[in-house]
C-alpha cells in the first residue's frame, strides 16, 4: 500500500500523512492519518476565536448596561419625548442619584475583598443624624460637626473589622447585627422625629456648581477618581481583589488579608459617613429611617457593575449602572406609573438579574463550560439539531478522521478536539 503525503507548499516539510498504527483499546492495525505538525493546545478559558463579534470591547456581555441604557432611551424617547428628551430630567437624575454613587462605591471596596457590608444604609442614617443633631441642638460648628459625623463612621468600620477578623463572626452577620445596632442610635438620637434648621452655611455644600449640576456630583466623582486609581493603578488595589479572589491563596502568597478585610470595612462605613453629611446637607431634613432606600440600590448597581467591562467589581460599571437604573425609574415615573413599589421591583429585579449574569458568565466564559462543545450542545440536543451539527464523515483520503464533530458555520476548524 503506497503512503499518502500531505507536504506544505512553502516550505516543503511533511503536514500529514497515512500511518499504520495499532488500536491500544481493540489491538487491530489500523491505517491512521497524523498530522506531523501538531496544533498548538489552546486552553478554552482564554479562546475568543468563537466570537463572531470582532471588537470584544463592545461585545454586550463585555457593555451590555450601555446598550441598555440606549433600549431605555429609545424607549421613553418614544413613549414621553416631552419630559425624556430634557436636560431638566437628566440633571435631576444625576444630581438626586450622586448620594447613591457615593455609597455604591464604598460598597466596592468590601465587595472586592470578598465580605459583605450590609450596614452601609444604617450608618449613612446614624452620620445624617449625628451632623443635624450637633448643629440643631448641640449648635457646633459645621467643620466639627462634620468631623465628628466622619468619625462616626471611622468607629463604625473598626467594630465591623473587630467583628469579622478577630471574633470571625461572618461579615454578613455582623454587619446586620451592625445594622440594627446602629438603627436603633438613630432613632435615639433623632427622637424619633425630623431634624429640621439646619445652618444655611452646611446647606450650601450641595448647592448648584455648573451647568445645574451640585458640589455634591463633583464630590461624588472626585471619589471615584480615587478608587479607580487605587483599584486599577496601585498594588493595594490588587491586594484587594487577591483577597476577594481567595483569601488563603492570597494569604500564602504573602498578602496580610486581614489588615485588607478591616481597611475595606472601615473605607466602606467612611464613605457611607460622608453620603449621610450629603443627604442631609442636600435635603435639609433628616430621620432615623433616611439611609434605607439606599441599600438595595447599591448593591444593585455594584453587582450589575460588575457584570461590565472588567468582569469584576470596577468603578465605571457601578457609575454606569447608578445611571441606567435610576433614568429606568425616573423614565417609568414620568410615564405616570407612579406605584410606591415599582422602584423596589426594578432594583430587586436588577439585583437578582445582575447576580444570574455573573454566575452565568463565569461558567460559559471563564472554562468550564463551552456552548460549543458536544456534550453541551451537540448533535445530540436540540440547538445542535437546529444548527445541523453532528459526526462528520470521513473524506476519502482520510483527512478529517480526526475532528471529532461538524460545525458547518466554522471554516477554520475551531470545532476540532483539542
Amino acid at each position: 500500500m503506497g503512503e499518502f503525503v500531505k507536504v506544505n507548499e512553502k516550505t516543503g516539510e511533511v503536514k500529514a500523512r497515512l500511518v499504520l498504527k495499532k488500536n491500544k483499546i481493540t489491538r487491530r492495525w489500523r491505517v491512521k492519518y497524523e498530522r506531523t505538525d501538531k496544533r498548538d493546545k489552546i486552553d478554552s478559558r482564554f479562546d475568543t476565536r468563537r466570537s463572531p463579534f470582532k471588537l470584544k470591547k463592545l461585545h454586550p456581555r463585555n457593555i451590555g448596561v450601555i446598550y441598555l441604557y440606549g433600549v431605555a432611551w429609545v424607549l421613553f424617547s418614544l413613549w414621553i419625548p416631552s419630559t425624556w428628551l430634557t436636560w431638566l430630567t437628566h440633571r435631576s437624575v444625576i444630581n438626586q442619584q450622586s448620594i447613591l454613587i457615593v455609597v455604591a462605591l464604598g460598597l466596592l471596596v468590601p465587595l472586592s475583598a470578598g465580605v459583605f457590608d450590609l450596614s452601609i444604609a444604617s450608618t449613612v442614617s446614624a452620620s445624617a443624624v449625628t451632623v443635624s443633631w450637633l448643629l440643631v441642638d448641640r449648635h457646633w460648628s459645621i467643620i466639627a460637626a462634620i468631623v465628628a459625623s466622619l468619625i462616626l463612621g471611622i468607629i463604625v468600620g473598626v467594630i465591623n473589622a473587630t467583628l469579622i477578623v478577630r471574633v470571625k463572626i461572618d461579615s454578613f452577620i455582623a454587619t446586620l447585627g451592625m445594622s440594627s445596632v446602629l438603627t436603633a442610635f438613630s432613632v435615639w438620637r433623632s427622637g424619633n422625629r425630623s431634624i429640621l434648621g439646619l445652618p444655611d452655611g452646611y446647606l450650601a455644600i450641595t448647592d448648584e456648581f455648573v451647568f445645574g449640576i451640585t458640589r455634591t456630583v463633583l464630590i461624588a466623582l472626585l471619589l471615584a477618581f480615587a478608587l479607580w486609581f487605587m483599584f486599577e493603578h496601585t498594588a493595594i488595589g490588587r491586594y484587594f481583589f487577591a483577597t476577594g479572589g481567595g483569601r488563603d491563596a492570597a494569604r500564602l502568597a504573602g498578602v496580610h488579608t486581614d489588615r485588607y478585610i478591616s481597611a475595606a470595612m472601615i473605607t466602606s462605613a467612611l464613605f457611607s459617613a460622608t453620603a449621610g453629611i450629603l443627604l442631609a446637607s442636600q435635603f435639609g431634613s433628616v430621620q432615623a429611617q433616611s439611609g434605607a432606600p439606599y441599600l438595595l440600590p447599591s448593591f444593585a448597581a455594584a453587582f450589575l457593575g460588575a457584570t461590565q467591562f472588567k468582569r469584576r467589581f470596577n468603578v465605571l460599571g457601578t457609575l454606569l449602572a447608578v445611571l441606567v437604573l435610576q433614568s429606568g425609574v425616573k423614565g417609568l415615573q414620568l410615564a405616570g406609573v407612579s406605584a410606591v413599589w415599582v422602584e423596589n421591583l426594578f432594583f430587586g429585579c436588577a439585583l437578582i438579574i445582575s447576580v444570574g449574569l455573573s454566575t452565568f458568565q463565569k461558567r460559559v466564559h471563564g472554562g468550564q463550560r463551552r456552548w460549543w462543545r458536544r456534550e453541551e450542545s451537540g448533535p445530540e440536543y436540540l440547538l445542535g439539531r437546529i444548527l445541523g451539527w453532528g459526526s462528520r464523515k470521513p473524506s476519502k483520503d482520510g483527512a478529517n478522521t480526526e475532528q471529532w464533530w461538524h460545525d458547518p458555520s466554522d471554516s477554520e476548524g475551531h470545532h476540532i478536539k483539542p
